[in-house]
């Protein structure tokens, strides 16, 4: 199933999806020509406060991951000019092999995986090193990225092949504890697709070695359907890129060498399942509507004052939120 944002836009993704192929490594570099009166002064401040960090002009970076369940998208939609005009940055967007080519994976040597988030990790090590010629500050570099994208930029936080390349993170509606985010069975998807293509499925490296002479289109055109809220294809725990599960890996700080923004939306996820959720459960569309107009005009849930009120719809909300969080993402208290 493709994402929300995907269908609903077709029109607009097949402008950027027309010419596909395994060699998408590149990257799109928005950065602002000049100065608006208010920055300069800011900036003037600021380096004096600072000492010579900004005294050279050098500009922070964002470096922004799509999302698309691992499966399509491309950073090529994502027009950072506004971002990077406004924001006085240096937005950088970037492609990354999804899909088969980007996540398929033994769980052995024959096919290790993490395809896509090696792409990642070398389109950061290539900005780290060449950002500054382009006027950026190589210490200052921020990831950020929402659903998918998220779930990557969480676990490049937890990756030593990550290490030095970036300094903060925003992570918007998901994590590397999504139920999404990393891929627990990738062999087993793997073999659906080799019986799919007629490859022999009992020994990795004959499948694996069967699989490479395939075309890229016969590999992708496959219809592999995973257990929903999973995905077929994804960055698997690897023991080198992801060394171990990242509940674990969260648990020993592995992210704490990083500045980390997170947070969701209002009515997180809620497209994907209205119209498949259990009816019993009592979800719609109406309890994730935390504005101020619905709450102010409610009708009382008790004998309450306004006050109490208000904090009872609230918290209603509140544990509606959390429990489809809980059931939906994959998310843990502990993220």
């Amino acid at each position: 199933m493709m994402p929300i944002w995907f269908t609903f836009n077709l029109d607009i993704v097949a402008t950027y999806i027309q010419d596909q192929n395994e060699d998408c490594l590149y990257l799109n570099i928005y950065v602002p020509t000049e100065d608006g009166d208010v920055v300069k002064q800011a900036w003037s401040t600021t380096a004096n406060n600072d000492g010579n960090i900004r005294d050279t002009g050098a500009k922070p970076v964002m470096v922004y991951i799509h999302g698309g369940s691992y499966m399509e998208g491309t950073g090529n939609m994502i027009d950072g000019s506004v971002l990077a005009s406004y924001g006085n940055v240096i937005v950088i967007t970037l492609n990354f092999r999804v899909g088969v080519l980007g996540f398929l994976s033994t769980g052995d040597q024959a096919a290790k995986g993490n395809y896509g988030l090696l792409d990642q990790i070398q389109a950061l090590r290539w900005i780290s090193e060449n950002i500054g010629y382009f006027g950026g500050d190589s210490n200052r570099i921020t990831v950020f990225g929402s659903g998918i994208g998220a779930s990557c930029v969480s676990l490049l936080t937890l990756s030593h092949h990550s290490e030095g390349l970036f300094h903060r993170a925003i992570i918007q509606s998901g994590s590397a504890l999504s139920s999404w985010a990393v891929n627990y069975q990738p062999v087993k998807y793997t073999r659906l697709l080799a019986e799919k293509v007629g490859c022999n499925v009992l020994d990795t490296l004959d499948m694996v070695d069967c699989l490479r002479k395939k075309s890229a289109r016969e590999l992708v055109e496959q219809d592999i359907q995973p257990a929903r809220y999973h995905v077929a294809f994804g960055p698997v725990i690897d023991g080198d890129v992801i060394p171990d599960d990242p509940e674990i890996l969260m648990e020993q700080g592995e992210f704490l060498n990083y500045d980390i923004m997170l947070g969701v939306n209002q009515g997180e996820g809620l497209r994907f399942v209205e119209n498949v959720v259990d009816s019993e459960d009592g979800v719609s569309g109406n309890d994730f509507d935390f504005s101020r107009e619905r709450i102010r005009y409610e009708k009382p849930l008790s004998s309450c004052t306004r006050t109490g009120q208000i904090e009872t719809t609230l918290r209603h909300a509140v544990r509606l939120w959390w429990r489809f969080l809980l059931i939906i993402s994959g998310w843990s208290p502990r993220w």
